[in-house]
């Protein structure tokens, strides 16, 4: 069958049957976790409300003919919408699915899925990855195992909680939790000491002299100290993101970073403003062929390219630029976003991304950079700015950080996609040509007798001048719509 013939639509109740007719069970199931039978009276309950419940969309592929090709349902499991999908026995082993589940995706306009499969199922495990799912941690239903792979299609938010957790291990995973509810999709920490990042040496530059920095005055070395992440933390607070569904990553500092984040089984790198032009790091953490992201807040465009020529000399193509002012806080003067649209243009063709790394302590910013073009999002989180933290000063709480989020997936909505298809149901209400006055077999038509007025059911506009002065081929009443078979010749 052509790509092109498997037609997606919203589901009906005249679909019912077709759905639960993809058990071969007489009495179907009601999903692959709860295996009970379930009456058909059941059913009908379920698919009733189903299919008006603004918290799950239902889709099903067909052929132009009408033949039932497979549903696909997305049902809100705040912050995500979990996927599932089923094709009819006739179209199996036709590889299928990842076509129904993609156009599924593009037709419902959601940003973020997630698919919870059983460990064993490594048939659709290989769908939903073709598909450009990835993996994103486990979960245990009913003392079964599930595989947890996300996709984002939209932007991607990413909540960086760096130093906010005071050195406080409990405050760590209740920052991870209120990440995940705020919307975010990943926690980003940072992993090095103060001995890998820099030396402990107070010769004049290593001090922080620029004015309208948080840490004007202080050393790195004392710096990095105090607002490093203990290793020791980090593949517990992976453990606990895994186990409450969020993607947990870092950004690396020298190899043995990389080296400790890949036991870890991190999905992605981040590579830092002031590591951006360290090829041989980049190099480093891309070899691995997971997705790289990279701050350019201190990168000339020779440098940015030179990251992306990094990653790509060891076969990664994965890769994101952020823009980046780098001032904490940043004023909202200095960020330039326009330079968002330029760097697409200009590292796009390359299949680069670009995205936003924000150090205001606005979400102007942000919204901004996704009506640009931003694909990856990152801002600083924090649970309380009044508990401290060496970043607090440039990161949101819970609700700010939730209001973000927000305002990113309303301007997602706003932007849509292309699109220059006429809503029919409000078309009827355009103008068009009707008589305005009773008119005579015989009479002239005139600006008198005939206008352009709302609805739409008679002549376009276009043809008044063509039909003025003409006569009328037969008698027409007030308030018809003109058409051409009235008028003479």
């Amino acid at each position: 069958m052509p790509k092109d013939e498997i037609l997606i639509r919203k589901a009906e109740m005249r679909d019912m049957r077709k759905v639960f007719d993809l058990s071969n069970d007489p009495v179907v199931r009601a999903n692959s976790i709860d295996t009970r039978p379930i009456e058909w009276e059941d059913h009908i309950k379920w698919f009733t409300s189903a299919i008006s419940d603004d918290d799950l969309k239902f889709y099903i592929a067909e052929t132009p003919s009408g033949d039932f090709v497979g549903q696909v349902r997305f049902q809100l499991f705040k912050p995500d919408w979990v996927v599932s999908i089923s094709i009819a026995r006739d179209f199996r082993g036709r590889g299928l699915g990842c076509q129904v589940l993609k156009r599924a995706m593009t037709r419902s306009r959601l940003s973020c899925f997630c698919a919870k499969i059983k460990h064993s199922n490594l048939a659709s495990e290989m769908l939903f990855k073709a598909c450009g799912y990835s993996y994103g941690g486990e979960e245990i239903i009913d003392d079964e195992r599930f595989n947890v792979l996300k996709r984002k299609d939209g932007v991607f938010i990413i909540a960086e909680m760096s130093a906010n957790h005071c050195g406080d291990f409990e405050l760590a995973k209740k920052i991870i939790s209120a990440a995940k509810e705020s919307g975010a999709d990943a926690v980003k920490i940072q992993t090095y000491t103060a001995d890998t990042i820099t030396i402990d040496c107070k010769n004049d530059e290593f001090l922080i002299k620029e004015g309208g920095n948080l840490w004007k005055g202080r050393y790195l070395y004392e710096l990095y100290q105090k607002a490093s992440t203990p290793w020791e933390w980090q593949p517990r607070l992976k453990e606990f993101a895994d186990a409450i569904g969020i993607p947990f990553f870092s950004t690396p500092f020298d190899y043995t970073a990389v080296d400790f984040l890949e036991k870890m089984k991190v999905p992605m790198y981040k590579i830092a403003s002031f590591e951006a032009m360290d090829y041989p790091l980049i190099k480093y953490a891309a070899k691995f062929g997971k997705p790289i992201i990279i701050s350019t807040g201190v990168s000339s465009l020779e440098e940015m390219q030179g990251a992306i020529d990094a990653c790509k000399e060891v076969g990664n193509n994965d890769i994101t630029l952020l823009k980046c002012t780098s001032a904490y806080p940043a004023r909202l003067e200095d960020m330039n976003l326009l330079t968002l649209r330029d760097m697409a243009e200009r590292f796009g063709p390359q299949g680069v991304k670009v995205g936003l790394s924000d150090h205001s302590m606005s979400i102007e910013p942000v919204v901004a950079a996704v009506a640009l073009g931003a694909k990856v999002i990152e801002k600083h989180f924090t649970l309380d700015r009044s508990l401290g933290g060496e970043d607090s000063g440039f990161s949101l709480n819970k609700d700010e950080f939730a209001a973000m989020v927000k305002a990113v997936r309303n301007t997602e909505a706003v932007l849509g996609t292309v699109d220059y298809s006429v809503n029919q149901g409000n078309r009827k209400f355009a103008r068009s040509l009707y008589a305005v006055k009773d008119i005579k077999a015989g009479e002239s038509l005139t600006n008198y007798n005939v206008r352009s007025i709302r609805p739409s059911l008679g002549l376009h506009p276009k043809f008044l001048p063509k039909i003025l002065g003409k006569s009328a081929s037969c008698d027409i009443a007030f308030g018809t719509p003109m058409k051409m078979e009235f008028i003479s010749e």
